[in-house]
């Protein structure tokens, strides 16, 4: 598997068990490029959507539980990001199934996907691991 979207260590929020749900949405955005790169591209982009969809409402409803367990003050703004990313994955995913979207529009999205991540990661989960890191 190519590294296309590598982790790195300043990804680590310090909380092991959303580091390694972090992890593996790297591991699963990497798959699914080597899919789309060996040219199995549409089943690949479908499954890796439907992972992501699951993945991304069990993940962010762990972040979320603990937010609100703990009362973390940037919980409102926190959860209205990941709404909006269910929202968009559920969106694109119907887009997905009802037309037959070109390779550099599915390119583009799993890019802007890999790119939000990165950018949620580095910035609204590291502020929620340092704070779940003084309160666990």
């Amino acid at each position: 598997m190519a590294d296309w979207i590598p982790w790195n260590d300043y990804y680590e929020v310090g909380v092991p068990s959303i580091d390694e749900q972090h992890r593996e949405m790297f591991r699963q955005f990497n798959l699914v490029c080597d899919a789309v790169w060996d040219g199995k591209g549409r089943d690949a982009v479908k499954g890796f959507l439907l992972f992501l969809a699951d993945y991304t409402q069990e993940h962010f409803g762990n972040e979320e539980n603990r937010m609100k367990k703990h009362g973390f003050p940037g919980y409102a703004t926190h959860k209205n990001t990941h709404d909006a990313l269910v929202r968009d994955v559920a969106a694109f995913l119907q887009k997905y199934e009802q037309e037959t979207l070109a390779s550099d529009a599915v390119i583009k999205v799993i890019t802007d996907l890999g790119g939000w991540t990165r950018q949620h990661i580095r910035a609204m989960d590291q502020e929620l691991g340092q704070f779940l890191q003084e309160r666990e």
